[in-house]
């Protein structure tokens, strides 16, 4: 009797799809669901301020995206990626208080971009750690002296305003479907370069640098590389913002701004796909809806912050995947042998959605 129902058991579950299939599955169900609620919110009845601060976040969580793979693939947190965006911002106000057209306000900040990211790349491939820190956080310091004292092209101060965006974007609406359309490539640029053989070898570097260099790989090369291709989609982010208000300042390269993003990465969980804009969210509706009737929403934002840290070190998205993974274990049993065999150590386990 006993043998019949282990072989019932074993049947039911050989016919079953493997569970790392039916995660893969849901997966893709809740970002299809999410992505079909963010494509009919304007149809929803939603206000155009509801509009401007979904749009808000997805670029904010764009820019966490790029501190994120920075972070989570290559271990080397940034403290300079506003000052890359800023840059980029920068770029597309002069060019647009030059007079010029939109498609060389694009040219001018992704100029602007690669000049700024490949001097923050070089100064830091060399270091780790807490000088990796330290010198990001100088050279953002460096581009917001430059935005600040340079006011003949920065605008100093008061900074630069009335930059137009293209037409084809010019209503709320369609900017913020602009807006999505970059969110969701840009995520995805970075998702597949973390899934390439040059993310792996990104990893392999953030966890033994000697190692990897004993095995011939170029370190300081492929710090580089990340940090380009990380700076890239924070330049992008940076236009996208100075489209988004018609305005940038100095403020916008502040050190501060730069520590938010380490802070979105944080609270959403370092290393997924969708922690950034879960932490962006947070952020953004902490600093802009909050604000409105808590005078002191910095200490709010502050103890939200010290509360994911005691009670869910993965943020929110690791934490929840945490959570899923071990209800999905109690109410499967133990593992099947596709099981084991895909959730082997040889796995890579190091990204989650």
């Amino acid at each position: 009797m006993m043998l019949a129902k282990l072989v019932e058991t074993r049947t039911v579950r050989t016919l079953g799809a493997p569970r790392s299939a039916r995660t893969r599955i849901i997966t893709l169900v809740s970002i299809a669901v999410a992505l079909g609620i963010a494509l009919a919110l304007p149809y929803l009845g939603t206000t155009a301020y509801v509009i401007s601060l979904v749009t808000t976040i997805l670029i904010a969580g764009l820019l966490a995206a790029s501190v994120n793979f920075l972070v989570g693939d290559g271990g080397m947190a940034s403290l300079g990626h506003a000052g890359i965006a800023a840059a980029s911002a920068y770029g597309a106000a002069w060019a647009s208080r030059q007079g010029m057209d939109p498609g060389m306000q694009v040219v001018f900040a992704l100029g602007t971009t690669l000049v700024v990211t490949f001097v923050y790349g070089l100064l830091s491939m060399r270091t780790s750690g807490i000088y990796f820190l330290m010198v990001t956080l100088a050279v953002g310091m460096v581009v917001f002296g430059l935005a600040y004292r340079l006011s003949s092209v920065t605008g100093g101060e008061n900074g630069i305003t009335g930059i137009r965006r293209p037409d084809f974007i010019a209503e709320y609406w369609t900017f913020y479907y602009f807006v999505l359309a970059g969110f969701v490539l840009g995520t995805l640029l970075l998702w597949v370069v973390g899934r390439s053989p040059f993310g792996a070898s990104l990893r392999g570097i953030r966890d033994s640098e000697s190692r990897m260099r004993s095995l011939g790989y170029s370190v300081p090369s492929y710090k580089l590389s990340a940090f380009m291709i990380s700076g890239i989609v924070a330049g992008f982010a940076g236009l996208l913002s100075v489209w988004h208000t018609h305005f940038v300042s100095p403020s916008a390269a502040g050190v501060h701004r730069s520590v938010l993003l380490i802070v979105m990465v944080i609270l959403g969980g370092v290393g997924t796909t969708f922690g950034p804009l879960v932490g962006a969210a947070i952020v953004v509706l902490v600093e802009n809806v909050l604000s409105n009737s808590v005078e002191r929403w910095p200490t709010v934002l502050g103890l939200i912050f010290i509360l994911v840290i005691l009670f869910a070190r993965a943020g929110v998205v690791g934490s929840l995947q945490k959570l899923f993974r071990r209800w999905r274990r109690r109410s499967d049993g133990p593992p099947g042998e596709q099981d084991l065999l895909e959730n082997s150590p040889t796995t890579d386990s190091s990204h989650t959605a």
